[in-house]
């Protein structure tokens, strides 16, 4: 992972993820429509969620996440 930092001060890490053709087609559309980067769009949804959660709370967060054959 890589920090930078923006023009605003804030140091700002980089990650890397990797998606499905189909979902990285989604990202890319709304992206477009709203004139911004996909990075702000994933930025978005990632405020939206952290938002919403509370990490004093004993809900469970739904993830369906499947192990694949092999480990991972």
């Amino acid at each position: 992972m890589t920090i930078h930092r923006m023009a605003n001060g804030k140091l700002r890490q980089r990650i890397t993820i990797s998606l499905d053709k189909e979902v990285l087609r989604r990202l890319s559309s709304i992206a477009l429509e709203n004139d911004v980067s996909i990075a702000r769009v994933i930025r978005h949804a990632v405020d939206n969620l952290l938002r919403g959660w509370r990490e004093d709370s004993q809900e469970q967060l739904f993830l369906p996440l499947a192990k694949k054959k092999g480990g991972r």
